[in-house]
Parts: C-alpha cells; structure tokens; sequence
C-alpha cells in the first residue's frame, strides 16, 4: 500500500505537465515566426 500511489502521481503530473506545454509553444512559435514575417516581405 505503499508503492502503489507513489507511482501513480508521480508519472502522471510529469509526463501530462511536460510534452503538453512544450509541443504546444514551440509549434506556436514556430507557425507565428514564419508565416508572418513572408507575408509581410513580399506585398
């Protein structure tokens, strides 16, 4: 009764608190960083 809820919050807040944020900032970053600047360039 020991390992069990340690195992179980610690996977779960870690691999939901990681890929998430940073899948979503850098696929945000990149779409703002380049179709912007191309468009704005060449009208």
């Amino acid at each position: 009764e020991k390992p069990k809820p340690v195992e179980q919050e610690q996977p779960k807040p870690v691999e939901e608190e990681k890929p998430k944020p940073v899948e979503e900032e850098l696929s945000k970053q990149v779409e703002e960083e380049k179709p912007k600047p191309v468009e704005e360039e060449k009208p």
